[in-house]
């Protein structure tokens, strides 16, 4: 019997993928990890954090690793999202990050039992 494991971290997903401007400086990198450390520690809002690089996998067509840094939160809720968007953890990684990344894209993702 196949358990059912849906949903069982929270129903809003915020995926953020970064390609920062000097990948392979180990000084960009590290104010990076620094940055978003800090604001995974010190957020208030989620309810999972997940940070990571771009796994080396078999190479696939349907795969895009092209990106430097993944960082994925959970929130319980749209407004716990919203609540993030303006709280002042997520304004000062921001102010400590942006200018050490190329591209951001995001992907919110929320289950349609919310």
């Amino acid at each position: 019997m196949k358990k059912n494991i849906e949903n069982t971290v929270g129903p809003f997903v915020h995926s953020v993928y970064f390609w920062l401007k000097n990948p392979n400086n180990h000084e960009s990198t590290n104010a990076f990890e620094k940055a978003i450390r800090k604001l995974i520690r010190t957020n208030p809002q989620a309810t999972f954090n997940h940070f990571g690089k771009a796994a080396e996998v078999e190479e696939r067509a349907v795969v895009d690793n092209s990106f430097t840094y993944f960082y994925m939160m959970i929130f319980s809720d749209l407004d716990k999202q919203n609540a993030y968007q303006i709280d002042p953890t997520h304004e000062l990684f921001i102010k400590e990050a942006a200018h050490l990344w190329e591209s951001v894209i995001v992907y919110d993702s929320i289950s349609e039992n919310t």
